[in-house]
């Protein structure tokens, strides 16, 4: 009898749950949003491809957008129970999974995990043993590839040293090249936290080297941390690491107080760090700092628009800045977005009747691209909405 109750018990919280959601989807059907883009000046081919992935607060109502030239659609999970339990996913990874299903089942969607070339996509993971827990838990790194032209894949594991043992361990980025799998990670143990690279022979299957850049332990009156400045979602080799290591510490009245910041240049090349002296007026704008390439970009918004400084690590100076004028009324919940990707500038920033959205050539600041992000139907939102980009997307790359 007792298993009947538990089938039906079961069954019954299926269905409310279920029950639930499509009554809280029809609901929220109701107070749907829709955004377009118009274009005011230059090429409109500029935007035939791309994509915005968005996030829409409006009092207690949040969507997940995606934008195009063609206007914008609610973001929607595949299936009912992914919708239940997954967060919001890169769209990069949507295009993973719908390529390379076999392989992408049962891992993390973080971009600081794969390294992705023509040939391969490679997927690496610590994984916690669970033992020793007083003294930090011990680690397997497992590392997995995918041939992308023959869709085989091959795995091996690496039971990491005694000495390395964390509370837990976050993924930066994977940087692949003549047979050497380097990991840039943060490990966290007792208040302390150090930044590894922690150098794999792919063709020995071995750990060649843990190399520890950066070491910070948090005192009982100030705090540290270790940012890393680098594109998130980018999955390619860069030759470079931006990263900032900042002690701080919060005041009687919850404000947060810098006590210092450095920042470092590490360069997988040749496995040198540097440290970058900032000038004292962009200190200020250290943690937007843009690495691109071999330039360094400092972001200074302003009422007015923005001024976006340049500094390039191989001449070591800085060079001419490009400014963007525009009437900005962006705040703290909605601070302007800034992406550079393939030599292009993308900005969209709060104004008085939408969003500002530019593109421009970075090798000659030239503006390729002009235009605003409207909301479709204004009925439906409040005065004090938001509207975050997350990321823009070349839906041909």
């Amino acid at each position: 009898m007792k298993k009947y109750w538990k089938t039906i018990l079961i069954s019954l919280i299926i269905v409310t749950t279920i029950g639930s959601y499509y009554i809280q989807q029809a609901m929220a059907s109701k107070k749907d949003v829709s955004f377009k883009i118009e274009t005011t000046n230059g090429d409109k081919g500029e935007i035939d491809n791309l994509i915005l992935q968005a996030s829409y607060q409006n009092g207690d109502i949040h969507r997940w957008l995606q934008i195009t030239k063609d206007g914008s659609t609610n973001q929607i999970s595949r299936t009912f129970f992914r919708d239940l339990v997954e967060a919001h996913e890169p769209l990069m990874f949507q295009k993973y999974m719908q390529e390379y299903r076999n392989f992408m089942r049962g891992k993390v969607l973080n971009p600081g995990q794969y390294f992705e070339d023509e040939d391969r996509l490679i997927y690496t993971t610590f994984q916690s043993n669970g033992r020793d827990k007083g003294l930090g838990n011990l680690f397997t790194l497992q590392i997995d590839t995918l041939d992308k032209k023959t869709n085989d894949s091959s795995s091996f594991e690496i039971n990491m040293p005694d000495q390395v043992r964390y509370d837990y361990i976050n993924e930066n980025d994977v940087y692949v090249e003549n047979g050497k799998i380097k990991i840039l990670a943060t490990s966290y143990l007792n208040g302390e936290e150090e930044l590894h690279i922690y150098t794999v022979d792919e063709n020995k299957k071995e750990l060649e080297q843990d190399s520890i850049l950066a070491k910070l332990e948090s005192e009982e009156r100030a705090r540290a941390s270790i940012h890393i400045l680098n594109d998130y979602n980018k999955v390619q080799n860069e030759n470079y690491i931006l990263y900032m290591d900042e002690k701080y510490k919060y005041l009687d009245d919850g404000e947060r107080e810098t006590i210092s910041s450095k920042m470092y240049l590490y360069n997988y090349l040749n496995n040198e760090v540097k440290e970058l002296t900032i000038p004292a007026e962009l200190k200020p704008y250290m943690k937007s700092m843009i690495l691109h390439g071999t330039d360094i970009f400092i972001p200074v918004h302003s009422a007015i628009g923005l001024e976006l400084k340049r500094y390039n690590i191989e001449k070591k100076q800085w060079e001419e800045h490009l400014n963007i004028k525009y009437p900005s009324i962006a705040n703290d919940e909605e601070a302007p977005f800034l992406q550079i990707t393939d030599d292009k500038l993308y900005l969209v920033s709060r104004v008085s009747d939408g969003h500002f959205f530019f593109i421009g050539d970075l090798r000659t600041g030239e503006s390729l691209y002009e235009g605003k992000i409207i909301n479709e139907n204004k009925e439906n939102r409040d005065a004090d909405y938001s509207l975050i980009i997350e990321q823009i997307y070349n839906n041909m790359n």
